[in-house]
């Protein structure tokens, strides 16, 4: 019933189209640090899913985030969550469902880029992505509001909510046959995240 991973989001991030010359730093995930959450409806009973394996990185200028303002150039991310690192609130026999719809066999991974980053006027470190979202093998462009901010040291967090359909990525809500077709899933999927990096050593 958990199917509906997708996510994101998710958990959650940008793949820059104008890159320009500059010093940047690659930013990589720091273990134990990161979550996505997934959450959504069926008729007997809400569902989540989870999970704390966020691959990928970020490049960003050296500068950011100093004096609180949006970063010069568009940073350059790609997000990559293991499907079967998802764990539902259903236990092991929804987690072999959700696999099952996700189509874990030729899709390993769920895949996020981002394409564009826009800062949201008056909110330093707030941003509106658009990003593309590849899930099941499927791949949509995505909306959602994000934050970057720093931590203590030199690490940065990324988090983001968004919105998603699981139909939209050719994946039908799970209807389980012992239900006799009385337990359905909804479609809507809600996904948040937390994305906790820091930089490459040389």
């Amino acid at each position: 019933m958990k199917t509906s991973l997708l996510f994101t989001p998710a958990l959650a991030l940008f793949l820059s189209a104008g890159w320009l010359t500059a010093e940047t730093v690659r930013y990589i995930p720091v273990p134990n640090s990161s979550k996505v959450h997934m959450e959504g409806t069926s008729t007997i009973h809400d569902w989540h899913a989870d999970s704390d394996v966020v691959g990928g990185s970020m490049e960003i200028e050296a500068s950011f985030p100093a004096g609180g303002g949006p970063p010069t150039l568009q940073p350059r991310v790609e997000v990559k969550i293991p499907v079967r690192s998802l764990k539902s609130s259903g236990g092991k026999r929804m987690d072999a469902v959700m696999q099952t719809h996700m189509k874990y066999e030729q899709f390993k991974t769920i895949e996020y880029k981002v394409l564009g980053l826009t800062p949201k006027a008056g909110a330093a470190g707030q941003f509106d992505a658009q990003g593309a979202l590849t899930v099941a093998g499927v791949t949509k462009t995505n909306a959602m509001a994000v934050t970057i901010e720093k931590l203590e040291g030199p690490k940065l967090k990324v988090t983001g909510k968004t919105a998603l359909k699981m139909t939209d990525f050719g994946i039908s809500p799970p209807a389980p046959d012992i239900g006799l077709g009385l337990i359905k899933t909804g479609d809507d999927v809600q996904l948040t995240f937390e994305w906790v990096t820091a930089p490459k050593a040389p």
